[in-house]
């Protein structure tokens, strides 16, 4: 009885060790699986997805490189656009700021050469207007002292032509009047055709053995006007000596109907110096007295010789 005991107590011990090995056999396992927990036969082998596996799912190693590639490259192309556009407008700025200089001192030299042709042709009409000046005084000049001669010389022509007529008739034919004179009841008159001063009016008729014309009568102003050139005439009446007197020294006796309106008023305001002491015609007959020094035409008269 006793022998049945203990072997029944060995056949309960000997499963209890088995079980035992059996646990210990699968702890190593579980250990050695824990050791290759990261490798991929490891998971694959106990069923568990690997991290590695999961992460290359979603980011394949491959695909990221290629990825960072890519941007690289573009961003490396974008740079190498940029720049190259940069030089482009860096050498179209270049181009443009040199045109720009190009174009300014085109025009600098333009208007420096029309400056200096302005300031050239300034001078060249200010000498020429200098020059022309004197050439036309001078000629002034010469015109004068050849008409003045020519008057001379018709004069002596004119004196000869009258004294033949009075030679031929033996005395008995009254004087005649120079040609180009035109003679009223006992004088000659000439009119000129240019323009002088009073005094140097006054000298040319006394070279011509006459005077400024004289006015006696109504008829013989009449006869004056209705000749003249039209513009203002001098005739021989001046108050230099403070009253109003004739070339040949005689008095005129004022008639307001001689004048203009308001005239004369020996006026001041012209500028000139003095007064207004010499007389002229108007067109219209009636007289002014103005400034001796002004130009206006002139009436020579001679008197008939018998």
């Amino acid at each position: 009885m006793a022998t049945s005991v203990d072997n029944s107590d060995a056949l309960d011990v000997q499963p209890s060790t088995a079980v035992d090995y059996q646990d210990l056999r699968s702890l190593d396992v579980g250990e050695e699986g824990a050791k290759h927990f990261g490798k991929g036969t490891g998971c694959k082998q106990w069923g568990f997805p690997s991290p590695q596996s999961s992460w290359r799912r979603v980011c394949p190693t491959n695909r990221l490189v290629l990825a960072l590639i890519a941007a690289c490259g573009i961003l490396t192309l974008s740079v190498v656009v940029l720049g190259f556009q940069g030089v482009q407008l860096n050498a179209e700025k270049w181009g443009t700021t040199k045109a720009l200089n190009s174009f300014n001192q085109t025009v600098w030299t333009g208007l420096s050469s029309l400056q200096n042709k302005r300031n050239s042709t300034g001078w060249r009409l200010t000498s020429l207007g200098k020059l022309l000046m004197a050439h036309s005084v001078k000629m002034k000049k010469a015109n004068d002292l050849f008409q003045e001669q020519l008057e001379n010389l018709q004069q002596d022509s004119r004196s000869f032509s009258c004294d033949l007529v009075e030679m031929r008739s033996n005395g008995t034919k009254s004087g005649c009047c120079p040609k180009d004179w035109q003679i009223f009841q006992e004088s000659c008159y000439w009119m000129s055709r240019s323009t002088l001063s009073w005094e140097n009016a006054k000298s040319n008729c006394e070279r011509k053995n006459a005077h400024l014309v004289i006015f006696n009568s109504p008829e013989e102003k009449r006869f004056i006007n209705q000749r003249k050139r039209s513009g203002y005439t001098w005739i021989g009446l001046t108050d230099v000596s403070g009253a109003w007197k004739w070339v040949d020294g005689s008095t005129y006796t004022f008639r307001k109907n001689d004048w203009v309106e308001n005239q004369p008023d020996h006026w001041y305001g012209h500028g000139l110096g003095g007064g207004e002491d010499c007389v002229h015609m108007y067109s219209s007959g009636l007289w002014n007295d103005n400034h001796c020094s002004r130009s206006f035409y002139w009436i020579c008269e001679m008197e008939l010789k018998f």
